[in-house]
């Protein structure tokens, strides 16, 4: 390339004027306060990097998470069919806890099917 490619690039790395053009150089001070905090965002952005392409750390946290909710909704539907089983047992019976008569006709009408189907099976298996 050409020798003012090379000469433009020097003159600009040379060139210690603070953005205000006064042409004083940043105190001491000023240089410490500046890479401390170049180094602060650079831990943070390595800290974020570092968290991305920790893969297994990730995915134990899914999982846990995931594990957690699973917990979650197991337990909000133990709660919920307690709740119904004692819905249930309130239509069922009456005041005193005995099965309602309704309930004892349905219970006696499921076991006279129960009763006549293995009759049957028993009798075609027989013949």
């Amino acid at each position: 390339m050409s020798a003012t490619d090379g000469s433009s690039t020097q003159s600009s790395s040379t060139d210690t004027s603070d953005s205000n053009g006064a042409g004083d150089s940043p105190s001491i001070e000023e240089l410490q306060e500046n890479i401390e905090q170049t180094r602060a965002e650079l831990g943070e952005t390595v800290d974020a990097l570092s968290a991305k392409l920790d893969v297994k750390g990730r995915t134990k946290q899914r999982l846990s998470h995931t594990k957690d909710q699973a917990g979650a909704k197991v337990h909000d539907t133990q709660v919920k069919a307690a709740r119904l089983a004692a819905q249930a047992k309130d239509k069922a019976t009456d005041q005193q806890g005995k099965p309602k008569p309704a309930v004892l006709g349905g219970a006696g009408a499921v076991a006279a099917v129960l009763v006549a189907g293995v009759v049957l099976l028993v009798w075609r298996r027989v013949r």
